[in-house]
């Protein structure tokens, strides 16, 4: 048994995050003895805490069959698919077979203990460094464990730096190009700077999947990390809260966030509470509505024993919204037939009626609609539950009255992003769903919430040209005042109510003004939204719009820019042949979900009236040209197809959703958007809001940043600013920030005419930014991560002011050193230089690296000294100058003494050692030793049993010094030869 580590005040301070986890109970493990109890840096399970759990959990499992589980978990590959196969082993789902005489069977292996959660084992290490034979390693900052498995990976980043976040998720991105093992076995991903406190799931690492772990504004980092990691509820996030699925031919992993999981644990303290039978779950479009649907769903039939082998019905009310229902719970819930529940989709009402009658238990989905007719009491279970999405379609209607008829004791819990208050039947969704709770809701999740918490995105919306837009009379009396348009909840009531405004309905399809607005879109598309790799939707009044609009665009677009998506009629071959010519198969509907989705794929403009409104998620979607009267719950359903975040390869975040109004619907919110909760107020707001955030926000900068002082040529004014002002890493912080904010802004307004006065100013921020990432990165390139437009902007520039000099990397040496003195520019900028040499000469030849690699550290401490101001440049330059002579020494005894690069890394490090010197012992002959030892173990850097023979075999030079000290050498020596 291992003793608990002390954790020294040192660690405490590099790992906070250790100390906080061992007082709630994880123990810490240094990094030495996690490498001996995973059989060195090529391992990743703690074998021998995992044997014993296996063995401990699974009495019937002999030792053999002990070792052939590890065996197989260790083999698992390092892919998305192996990670869930190993969370599958850990959730207790796959078997071994057992056998003993008496048994001969396969039986579910329990590798964690839910249940009894001190009956597990959970460690924390650090500094955990995995070297996979023949294979660059990495190091995870920080690695925690149940029972031997790594379970979550952190990586920490300093506060102070820019991009913090952004940098740690590039990392994890690297580990899975060069170190897959590293996070073959981990599920979670931890991303924190002591500020703020990001969580996700490996695999599926992107900005987009991560979330900020919410805590009160007065809590400290050590409560984040508490609350993560308390045992019992990371126990419950490994069973319950991680998902993999398969979406767009990939397979894909998410975790539920916390308003997701406490939805979900809310709704099955309802269904087990036998005084209460109804629930509203409010959460906002795009917040992961149908995970947390799914996800209870998944829980009340596994629990078998509690909720009494129960049946669970999920109602839709739409037939798209029931195919991508039936979708996700094959993709989410497949796991369950491995569980022996059973699931059913009602095609029929018949069938419906068959399946209730029946008695059946397990998952049941249909569409409110096949309710009708359905007889009263066909079940009366108290233990059947009925889910119903997007509540606030179904709850008004007889349809309702069926379902509550047919299954009289059931709970019934509604899932809505838009509650209605009232109905002309006098009944809303909170006097149905809410009864039982006195705010009416079970659980609210709002858009103000989503948005800080960036689940969802804001909108911003602007008019179309007046040429172009409604007249406001013909809209307040056409639709406004018309009081069928007013509280309507589905987009089929919404085209009935447009069908009887005829006037409104021609004005919008009239060609020439068909032709006008599809120039516009265009124009617009090619400007704004195409530059920015995004994608968009135009939202025509009817179909014969849609039609119009595609034979439109395709005169100014290419064609494979443009689909037109549409509910098929078999009445159109007669009546509207053109709506019939471009009706697009349902193998093509299909395939055209799928490449919207996809940023290097056609189509990029989707041209749509009823479909794809409500349910279709595409995150690249930016830009809805809205031309058909919506309001209410319609259109927050559709403006909100814009609200998903997203983020490209290079890191680049979608900011906003973008809302161009042909119509005029969005002049006035209060009119658009009459509901009678407040919950809705600021949804939408007008680019206007943008515009001027921006010239506060560019107004400031130049002030605080653009002023270079006087004296000297361009370079050397930009070289004294970005080696001056920026050379502290705070400043360089607050700089970052500022202007991603002032670029984000940048990218959505341009092109704009009222930029215009301000293009130069941007262009030199952009520079300057261009500059400071340059200088004191490393290998950032020419025009850093500069954005789409800004890009281009700067790189139109005929000249690049300074950014060549900054970006320099210079041969570490005397010679280059003593020349650099002489130039011109500040000697900051000359110890950034030759330090990024010292690194790229490292990078170039790995063999170098043993006698370079000290040096490196040690140059970097003076790096950090300057950067905190404690030495100077000059200073720095002094202390380089020594550095770069023992570096050349190094070199000129290298050539003399014509040992291995190793050896003579060994010669080297141990040159003016005291207990060597103390004991008599040559470390040139030491040196030359090793390099034999080496020959006779070449395995040693990757296998665990060679380097146990090299070990032992270094101490026999070494006898003559004092035991304390030889320990050491001989740790010295094996890093060497195995890094």
């Amino acid at each position: 048994m291992n003793k608990p580590l002390q954790i020294s005040e040192a660690g405490t301070v590099q790992f906070p995050m250790v100390k906080h986890a061992a007082e709630i109970g994880w123990t810490p493990i240094g990094p030495d003895v996690a490498k001996q109890k995973r059989g060195g840096e090529a391992g990743m399970l703690l074998r021998d805490e995992l044997e014993a759990k296996l063995e401990h959990f699974n009495p019937w499992m002999s030792k053999d069959a002990i070792r052939s589980v590890i065996e197989t978990l260790d083999a698992i590959p390092p892919t998305i698919e192996g990670n869930r196969e190993m969370l599958s082993w850990l959730r207790g789902e796959r078997q071994w077979y057992d056998d003993a005489p008496e048994e001969k069977r396969h039986r579910r292996v329990t590798l964690v203990d839910f249940e009894h959660t001190d009956a597990n084992a959970f460690h924390v290490s650090w500094e955990w460094t995995l070297k996979p034979p023949a294979r660059k390693g990495n190091r995870a900052d920080v690695m925690f464990l149940v029972n031997g498995v790594p379970v979550c990976i952190v990586e920490h980043k300093n506060p102070k730096d820019g991009d913090a976040i952004e940098r740690a998720i590039k990392q994890l991105r690297r580990y899975e190009i060069e170190t897959p093992e590293l996070i073959g076995s981990p599920q979670l991903f931890n991303v924190t700077h002591l500020l703020d406190y990001w969580y996700g799931v490996t695999w599926n690492a992107t900005r987009r999947f991560l979330a900020r772990w919410k805590q009160a504004p007065d809590e400290a980092y050590r409560f984040a990390v508490q609350a993560f990691f308390e045992r019992t509820d990371f126990l419950r996030t490994l069973q319950h809260w991680i998902l993999f699925y398969v979406e767009d031919s990939e397979t894909r992993k998410s975790v539920l966030r916390q308003h997701q999981r406490r939805a979900i644990d809310a709704v099955i303290e309802r269904c087990a509470d036998p005084a209460k039978d109804r629930g509203l779950v409010w959460h906002t479009q795009g917040s992961g509505k149908t995970f947390t649907l799914l996800t209870a769903a998944r829980l009340i039939l596994e629990q078998k024993d509690r909720f009494k082998n129960a049946t669970v019905i999920l109602v839709v009310d739409r037939t798209e919204l029931e195919g991508q229902m039936k979708g996700w719970v094959e993709k989410l819930l497949g796991e369950m037939q491995k569980q022996d529940i059973a699931t059913w989709r009602a095609n029929t009402k018949a069938q419906l009626q068959e399946l209730l009658t029946t008695d059946k238990r397990g998952l049941i989905l249909s569409m409110i609609h096949k309710f009708e007719g359905v007889d009263k009491d066909s079940n009366t279970r108290d233990n059947i539950y009925v889910f119903i999405d997007e509540a606030h379609r179904s709850v008004a209607k007889d349809l309702g009255t069926y379902l509550m008829a047919s299954v009289p004791n059931a709970t019934i819990i509604g899932f809505t992003g838009t509650p209605i208050a009232k109905t002309e039947q006098g009944e809303g969704t909170f006097k149905i769903f809410g009864k039982d709770d006195e705010q009416g809701y079970l659980d609210k999740y709002s858009i103000a919430e989503s948005i800080a918490d960036e689940t969802t995105l804001p909108i911003k919306h602007v008019m179309a040209p007046s040429t172009m837009t409604v007249p406001a009379e013909r809209l307040d009396k056409e639709f406004f005042e018309l009081a069928e348009a007013e509280g309507v909840t589905d987009i089929d009531e919404l085209n009935k109510a447009l069908d009887r405004a005829v006037g409104l309905r021609t004005f919008l399809t009239a060609d020439d003004r068909v032709e006008k607005v599809a120039a516009f879109v265009a124009e617009h598309f090619k400007e704004n939204v195409l530059p920015l790799g995004y994608k968009a939707f135009l939202v025509g009044v009817n179909r014969e719009a849609c039609a119009k609009y595609k034979k439109a665009l395709d005169k100014l677009l290419p064609p494979e820019w443009s689909e037109p998506i549409y509910t098929e009629n078999a009445a159109d071959i007669v009546d509207k042949p053109l709506v019939a010519e471009l009706q697009v198969s349902d193998e093509r509907e299909a395939d055209v979900r799928l490449l919207f989705k996809k940023a290097d794929k056609d189509p990029k403009i989707l041209i749509v009236t009823d479909k794809l409104l409500t349910g279709y998620d595409a995150p690249l979607l930016y830009c809805l040209y809205l031309d058909k009267p919506m309001r209410d719950h319609v259109l927050l359903q559709a403006v909100a197809r814009v609200n998903r975040p997203y983020v490209d390869p290079q890191g680049v975040q979608k900011r906003v959703g973008l809302v161009l109004d042909f119509v005029g619907v969005l002049r006035e919110l209060k009119k658009a958007l009459k509901f009678d909760s407040s919950d809705v107020s600021g949804v939408i707001e007008d680019l206007d809001l943008l515009l001027k955030d921006f010239l506060e926000k560019i107004a400031k900068a130049e002030k605080d940043y653009l002023d270079a002082g006087e004296g000297g040529d361009a370079d050397e004014r930009l070289e004294r600013v970005v080696y001056g002002r920026f050379l502290e890493p705070e400043p360089r912080k607050a700089f970052f920030e500022a202007y991603k904010d002032i670029e984000n802004l940048w990218e959505i307004l341009s092109p704009s005419p009222e930029l215009r006065d301000h293009i130069t100013t941007f262009k030199r921020l952009a520079q300057l930014y261009a500059a400071v990432r340059n200088a004191y990165a490393d290998q950032v390139g020419f025009v850093a991560d500069l954005a789409y437009k800004t890009k281009r902007l700067v790189e139109e520039a005929a000249m690049q002011d300074g950014l060549g000099r900054l970006t320099k990397s210079v041969t570490f040496d005397v010679k280059t050193l003593e020349a650099l003195r002489g130039e011109k520019g500040p000697d900051e900028g000359k110890v950034f230089n030759l330090v990024r040499g010292l690194q790229k000469e490292i990078d170039d030849d790995a063999t170098a690296a043993p006698v370079l690699q000290p040096l490196k550290d040690r140059a970097e401490r003076i790096l950090k000294d300057m950067e905190s101001r404690k030495t100077t440049g000059l200073e720095a330059m002094d202390l380089l100058a020594a550095l770069a002579a023992e570096k050349d020494a190094a070199a000129k005894a290298a050539k003399e003494i014509g040992l291995s690069p190793k050896a003579f890394g060994i010669f080297w490090a141990l040159k003016d050692d005291e207990a060597l010197k103390k004991a008599g012992v040559s470390p040139l002959d030491l040196a030359k030793e090793a390099e034999k030892l080496m020959a006779r173990f070449p395995n040693a850097q990757v296998n665990a049993d060679e380097q146990r023979q090299l070990r032992a075999a270094l101490y026999r030079p070494l006898l003559a010094v004092e035991r304390e000290a030889r320990s050491k050498i001989v740790d010295l020596i094996v890093e060497i030869v195995t890094r």
